[in-house]
């Protein structure tokens, strides 16, 4: 171990000298490269910002080194810095504490961890500062002990966190905490488990539509392009059969904008505009949409039309990084439509942003659609951006649900022969992708169906036509872990040239599943998050379709098989189902002894009668139940997952829309709004099985369906 030869890279080396000891400043690793330089930018952006004036800085950029030394993860460092810095000064400010050396372990930090102030934070805040206090006290500890003499351990000993003589056995918040998060995630598994099939199919659907739209607009376009003074261009296209609706457009771009709300602009915009010059110029003009309205084909239906399930978040301004113009009273009213959709909490200071992306290109709107969205009757916004966002959130909620990967191993997916696998095994192929799981340095193979790899190709196309190029670029990893993959590859979730980040990824997802609510069963609403679809995987592997525990661990590339048990633990859905089963079965206990005397007849018509409950292909209505385990819904057949809607009983269904409406319009008048819900859920469930039953039909050839467009001449 060397010390002061030459000074750090660091752009941060001259602030920190007047701050830090510079023995630590100059510290390098086994091969000469200073610590310093090792450190990833944003955890010396937050020391810099939090922690450098606290008495503290010494041991914490001393802790920081080492982690960059030991090749910890950044977003692991960031934890541990967010972590322990607030308490650290919470300690300090209660106990009135000005310099490391009063700070006393036995006394101050245990004060803190028995909740004598603080009475705000709760178990988890604790355990988990303790947790990592205790990690960084250790691994500095042992790094010194490894690395060093027995003269420049002496020295460092003063930049140590003092190991506390007590661990999370001695209070009990640890276990309190624990069990809390494990009921809280096991809750919003319990309430993502069923729906997992429904949350692949309407990511699909939802993509399709969104398809249809682009194209659409880009056949609009071709048709301006013909016609250069036909814009505002109004078109309308027919849904499949499955949706019946038209949706209503009209295609703008900048000059027709402003020539046509000139009153709403100054002369000499309405001037340049016209000349098509400068901002409104050929080559800083592009073209854009207004969503104007959906209307259901069938005259006969009087329900309204559901139009584009996004239509919402643009209408109501939430797209995007929303609040950073907004009023007192703006931010008021969309935090609260933000809270009732399951984002951000009262106690969170910070507004919710879902639907931004920090991705330039991917759910990003266009400055002038965003200043001038509010001029138009209709939806005003780009369509490419929002197209890109919903073919990324289509791979990875596909990957996510049908082989439980985690975030990190999905954004590794690239376009390299080492990655993508394609082997023929019996005259059939098979598909795979490998990727470095957690906790691994090297790479292990996660096998993906036929499917995922058509979702890869349709990802591959779109970036293919963005660059306009055969081959996609190679850019630098930007995730958790990016010390491993120092090399840039042309890696799928990217764009503009710039890998992708899991905050842009969740935007993504999170757009494309808009409207589909879950909530625990004390009614609090759940978001989808990739991590909670892994223990819905994990969950739906094991208890539903009975795989045995180790197989899943390999699936999961789970070391631990405990951990794997705990990922796929019973919710407590699956546990009062199976107690409810259990007191079917003591329900129909038979005594034997009696049995035995009654006549063949008798035990033929009991078991017609049993036959006629429960059993595999049994006809229920719309369908055919098809579960040869725990009835997942008490009987209650209507919208189902385990049934398979059938096209023969499809008039089943359609009395039940015709009862609903009976029974909403009766229990209007007797006021019973529970009732009328109740009536229109039924109605609604109805309508989703007459879709499936259309799906069966229909929905290979609504995947070559091409929209005809129909404009104003």
């Amino acid at each position: 171990m060397s010390f002061i030869s030459v000074k750090p890279k660091s752009e941060y080396y001259s602030a920190l000298k007047e701050k830090i000891d510079h023995i630590i400043l100059h510290l390098k690793d086994a091969r000469g490269v200073f610590l310093l330089d090792k450190v990833d930018e944003r955890n010396q952006k937050y020391f810099m910002n939090q922690i450098i004036e606290m008495p503290w800085c010494n041991h914490m950029l001393f802790a920081l080194l080492i982690q960059a030394d030991r090749n910890l993860d950044p977003k692991t460092t960031d934890n541990q810095l967010k972590n322990i810095h607030p308490r650290m000064k919470d300690i300090f400010h209660f106990h009135s504490l000005q310099e490391m050396k009063e700070f006393n372990t036995e006394v101050h930090l245990y004060s803190y961890l028995k909740g004598e102030f603080c009475p705000e934070h709760s178990n988890n805040m604790r355990s988990e500062f303790l947790r990592r206090y205790k990690s960084d006290a250790y691994h500095t500890k042992k790094w010194i002990m490894q690395k060093l003499n027995q003269e420049q351990q002496a020295y460092f000993e003063q930049f140590l966190f003092p190991i506390p003589s007590f661990d999370s056995r001695d209070f009990s918040f640890s276990k309190l905490a624990l069990e809390k998060r494990q009921n809280n995630r096991k809750d919003e598994t319990d309430a993502i488990v069923p729906y997992l099939p429904e949350i692949r199919a309407t990511s699909r659907f939802r993509w399709n539509q969104m398809k249809r739209l682009r194209d659409a607009f880009y056949k609009a376009i071709d048709e301006a392009q013909k016609r250069p003074d036909c814009l505002p261009l109004e078109f309308h296209y027919d849904e499949p059969e499955r949706i019946g609706e038209r949706l209503y457009f009209r295609l703008w771009d900048k000059p027709s904008f402003v020539s046509h709300y000139q009153y709403q602009f100054t002369e000499t915009v309405v001037q340049v505009a016209n000349d098509r010059k400068g901002a409104y110029s050929d080559d800083n003009n592009h073209f854009y949409v207004e969503y104007v309205k959906a209307e259901r084909i069938d005259d006969d239906d009087d329900d309204e039309a559901d139009g584009l399930w996004f239509a919402e978040i643009i209408q109501e301004g939430i797209l995007g990084s929303w609040s950073q113009n907004a009023t007192k009273e703006e931010i008021k009213l969309k935090r609260t439509l933000l809270k009732s959709w399951g984002y951000g909490s009262e106690e969170s200071e910070e507004n919710p942003i879902p639907f931004w992306s920090g991705h330039k290109g991917i759910l990003y709107q266009s400055t002038f659609v965003s200043l001038h969205k509010d001029k138009v009757e209709g939806i005003l916004f780009d369509v490419e951006p929002i197209y890109v966002a919903c073919t990324f959130a289509l791979l990875a909620i596909d990957v996510f649900t049908t082989t439980g990967a985690r975030l990190n191993e999905l954004l590794q997916i690239n376009s390299t022969r080492e990655c993508i696998q394609i082997k023929k095994v019996k005259e059939k192929l098979h598909y795979s992708f490998r990727a470095i799981p957690k906790g691994r340095d090297k790479v292990e193979e996660f096998y993906i169906s036929k499917q995922t790899m058509e979702y890869i190709q349709i990802v591959l196309r779109m970036l293919k036509e963005h660059y306009q190029s055969d081959k996609i670029p190679s850019v630098e990893y930007r995730y958790s872990r990016r010390h491993l993959f120092p090399e840039p590859k042309p890696y799928y979730f990217q764009y503009q040239n710039k890998a992708m980040k899991h905050t842009c990824l969740y935007s993504c997802i999170k757009f494309l599943l808009h409207a589909m609510r879950f909530e625990t069963q004390e009614g609090t609403p759940v978001t989808v998050k990739s991590h909670l679809l892994r223990h819905a995987f994990a969950t739906e592997a094991v208890q539903r379709q009975k795989i045995p525990l180790d197989i899943v661990a390999k699936v999961l590339h789970q070391r631990d098989v405990n951990v794997t048990s705990y990922y796929s633990a019973p919710t407590p859905t699956q546990i009062a189902q199976a107690v409810g089963e259990l007191h079917d079965v003591i329900a129909s206990y038979v005594d034997i002894d009696e049995a035995i005397l009654r006549s063949p007849e008798e035990l033929q018509r009991e078991l017609d009668d049993h036959n006629s409950k429960v059993g595999v292909f049994n006809k229920v209505l719309g369908g055919s139940c098809v579960t040869d385990y725990i009835c997942p819904t008490k009987m209650a057949c209507l919208g189902c997952k385990a049934k398979i809607p059938e096209p023969e009983q499809e008039h089943e269904l359609h009395e039940v829309i015709k009862l609903s409406k009976d029974m909403e319009e009766r229990f209007t008048k007797m006021g019973l709004d529970v009732e009328v819900k109740k009536a229109k859920e039924m109605r609604k469930q109805a309508r989703i099985e007459l879709k499936e039953i259309e799906l069966i039909k229909q929905h290979r050839e609504e995947l070559h369906y091409e929209p005809i467009i129909r404009t104003n001449k």
